[in-house]
């Protein structure tokens, strides 16, 4: 029996992200899926992609006995509507790590850097499991010391720590990846190092923007969360608002949160807080198509990738835009 791993929307409505099934190619194994979970479960197949083994796969591919066959179907713009609690889910999980801190930035120095590693080894946790969901096999453990020793090095050291942490990030990922026969391919070392660097580049560059001021993380987070929520809500209507697509949004949100909070808060240049707002934008944009693609194989624009900390996946690189931005600029 090859196991069937199963994500978003199927594996709500077959109540369960993993099962045994039989069949020797992928046409005969969801057939058989869609004979045991039902006729909802069948109509979502319709539009989901298919990886065996980490490989993307069609009708025909052959199956064998203890084989991963990943199914990842889109939330909008599929055929099986998702269940409220998940959105739900994700959106309360999403609001406590950005409340812890925000929170945290107005209590210290130590307590911002705890808060916000914890948050990003929260999100590098929810990465690595997404893609071990679909057969690309990623350890998560190199990736977490290398944002925890590129935060502690920006904390030590300033901007040289940070740069060490990072190339301390890339080093032990590196020599996991010799270590561990699982990880010596080139495609899963490649991965793994650009997590890791994402990871870090994220923890080092928010310490140095918490080292400046408290401001300028404020400003920060309103930022990304305009951002975030003007392209949801564009995502949500179909592109229906003012004929917008979510990148757009992305942009047009990060530079009225950044002229707002520019014209309230006066130790910081209306003139920097917009250039740091289109980086900003840039890293939102890019992390958010990245963690795409990582989590499904492909970059899907349509679609929520798997995973409950999708929503960082642009605030990684979103925040190391904006550091690298307010550090030039600023």
């Amino acid at each position: 029996m090859a196991t069937l791993r199963l994500f978003a929307n199927l594996r709500e409505v077959a109540g369960t992200a993993q099962v045994e099934i039989d069949g020797s190619t992928v046409d005969e194994l969801l057939a058989a899926a869609g004979d045991r979970f039902g006729a909802d479960f069948t109509r979502g197949l319709d539009s989901a992609k298919v990886w065996v083994n980490g490989e993307q796969a069609g009708p025909s591919t052959a199956v064998a006995s203890g084989d991963e066959v990943a199914l990842i179907p889109p939330v909008s713009g599929g055929t099986v509507a998702a269940r409220p609690q998940s959105d739900l889910t994700q959106a309360g999980l999403v609001l406590a790590l950005l409340v812890a801190v925000t929170v945290a930035n107005a209590v210290d120095l130590q307590t911002f850097v705890f808060v916000a590693v914890g948050t990003a080894l929260a999100w590098l946790w929810d990465a690595s499991e997404a893609l071990n969901r679909r057969g690309a096999t990623l350890n998560v453990i190199p990736l977490m010391i290398g944002a925890t020793a590129a935060a502690n090095g920006a904390y030590r050291w300033g901007v040289p720590g940070f740069a060490g942490g990072l190339a301390v990030a890339v080093m032990v990922t590196l020599a996991w990846a010799v270590l561990d026969p699982a990880h010596r391919s080139l495609e899963v070392a490649t991965i793994s190092v650009l997590v890791s660097a994402v990871g870090a580049m994220a923890t080092g560059g928010l310490t140095l923007l918490r080292m400046r001021s408290t401001p300028e993380v404020n400003a920060f987070l309103i930022i990304a969360a305009v951002a975030g929520v003007a392209a949801w809500a564009v995502h949500r209507s179909g592109g229906e608002i003012a004929g917008l697509d979510p990148n757009l949004a992305t942009l047009l949100g990060a530079l009225a949160a950044g002229l707002g909070v520019g014209l309230v808060v006066d130790s910081i240049s209306i003139g920097h807080l917009l250039l740091a707002s289109v980086a900003a934008a840039a890293g939102l944009i890019t992390g958010r198509l990245l963690g795409s693609l990582l989590r499904t194989g492909s970059v899907v624009h349509t679609a929520r990738a798997p995973g409950l900390l999708t929503m960082f996946d642009g605030a990684a690189l979103g925040a190391a835009a904006y550091w690298a931005a307010i550090w030039l600029f600023g």
